[in-house]
């Protein structure tokens, strides 16, 4: 899915059920932040990712929390991923321990996303292949 077609389901959402948007959300990053970001954890994020956080920002979408490079925020990206980065990158989680993440691969994020069970130690992949089709299912139920 390209991000003009994400935007309008986003927009239609907001029209319909605008209480689903009126939490705060995180602050919307520099382009320059986001490549402090990569190059002080040496990971590239996937394009969707990207046009997501400077857009939208991230924290509170709907139904679901993303992660985001807000360093102020509960939802800072770095605070979610101390112990396991350089294999996956969380990017949101299921409120119960579980994370939804990105496959990391020689500091590549895939944009596919997988759903790392905590009790399990687990990763399994899931039907969503990149950011926008996760967010409309998990933050527009859609």
């Amino acid at each position: 899915m390209d991000f003009e077609i994400f935007r309008s389901i986003v927009e239609k959402a907001k029209e319909k059920h605008a209480v689903l948007f009126g939490l705060d959300y995180d602050a919307i990053p520099s382009v320059e932040e986001i490549y402090s970001f990569q190059k002080e954890y040496k990971i590239q994020l996937p394009e969707k990712y990207i046009q997501f956080l400077l857009h939208y920002g991230g924290g509170y979408f709907g139904y679901a929390n993303i992660y985001s490079l807000d360093k102020n925020s509960y939802f800072y990206l770095a605070n979610h991923n101390k112990k396991v980065l350089g294999k996956l990158l969380f990017i949101a989680d299921n409120e119960c321990g579980d994370y939804y993440a990105l496959c990391i691969e020689c500091g590549k994020c895939k944009d596919a996303i997988v759903f790392y069970n905590h009790d399990e130690n687990t990763i399994c992949a899931t039907e969503f292949s990149d950011i926008f089709e996760f967010l409309i299912k998990m933050g527009l139920n859609q």
